[in-house]
């Protein structure tokens, strides 16, 4: 799955080198929460383990995405000072202070006081749009299933894909009918606008990373950030299912200790897709009722409204 402008070649000749990166990862920085085993971090890997991972499984760049904090990635870099195919990322919790909902933000390639100003702001998800975008960062919006919650609140999702100009519609810890949610949420309300299109595994163990990634026709980190921010970028790779998910709890939390965390895992996801199905039946109800209203408006013409003998014949 590309973006819109993706299949548009920039020449007639061979298509180039192509590079891979899995842009959702987290390390032990990004706690368990996730996993909905607060305070537990055993079995949850070390930025170095994530990175070999990712390395082992194709990707040719590699970032953490941690939540709010970027020390994963600073961590790494001391340890590999001048990485030419590691760069600094983050997931930043963005408040939406109208409803409540927590919405996820990924900044990739940032510096620490782009970090420092993005946490400051973070309280309202409108400021830290307006930020990356006064700032140039490659900013993609995350799965939207939370503020769908309430009923009616399609139109709040729309307000929040309009200030975004990329979007993670491949995320490897969601349910293929959530991430088909998402690609159709944006591919409708940008309409004819450009946008790009992020993926990523969603990792919490060395075992996923890598295994859904965004891919662009570049050579190199530089490369591939430009095509990013041109929104030149497919998704693929694997989406989510409930298997890889339970092994990836058991992996990050003592096997004594796991009951409670997977009970509660497999409770999210139920819910996640349930929600999922729901605003998909909603979409659908609209299309239907816009074609109605389409056919009542319809009047044929002359001919057809009025036909002669030989046409009643």
């Amino acid at each position: 799955m590309g973006s819109d402008s993706s299949a548009r070649p920039d020449s007639h000749g061979p298509p180039g080198p192509v590079c891979r990166a899995d842009l959702h990862v987290h390390s032990l920085y990004s706690g368990a929460g996730h996993l909905r085993a607060r305070r537990l971090r055993e079995g949850l890997p070390d930025p170095a383990a994530l990175y070999d991972a990712a390395r082992a499984r194709g990707m040719d760049l590699v970032t953490l995405t941690d939540l709010d904090t970027i020390d994963g990635c600073l961590e790494f870099l001391a340890a590999h000072p001048g990485a030419p195919d590691f760069f600094v990322s983050e997931e930043v919790l963005a408040g939406e202070p109208g409803s409540g909902a927590v919405v996820s933000v990924l900044i990739y390639d940032l510096s620490e006081a782009q970090h420092r100003e993005v946490q400051r702001i973070k309280g309202d998800v409108r400021a830290v749009a307006a930020y990356a975008r006064s700032e140039g960062l490659l900013a993609s919006l995350g799965s939207l299933l939370g503020v769908l919650e309430a009923e009616g609140s399609e139109g709040l999702v729309r307000d929040l894909i309009r200030l975004f100009d990329r979007f993670e519609i491949r995320n490897g810890a969601e349910d293929r009918a959530c991430n088909d949610l998402m690609a159709r949420l944006v591919q409708e309300t940008a309409g004819g606008r450009s946008f790009g299109v992020t993926a990523g595994s969603n990792a919490h163990t060395a075992a996923r990373a890598g295994r859904t990634a965004t891919v662009a026709r570049s050579r190199g980190r530089e490369e591939f950030l430009q095509a990013l921010r041109r929104n030149r970028t497919w998704a693929a790779g694997e989406h989510g299912d409930a298997w890889s998910s339970f092994a990836e709890v058991v992996r990050s939390v003592p096997l004594h200790r796991a009951a409670g965390p997977l009970w509660a895992h497999c409770l999210r996801r139920a819910r996640r897709g349930a929600r999922a199905r729901q605003a998909k039946r909603r979409l659908d109800q609209i299309d239907v009722l816009r074609f109605q209203e389409k056919a009542r408006s319809y009047e044929p013409s002359g001919r057809e409204a009025n036909p002669g003998p030989e046409e009643a014949r």
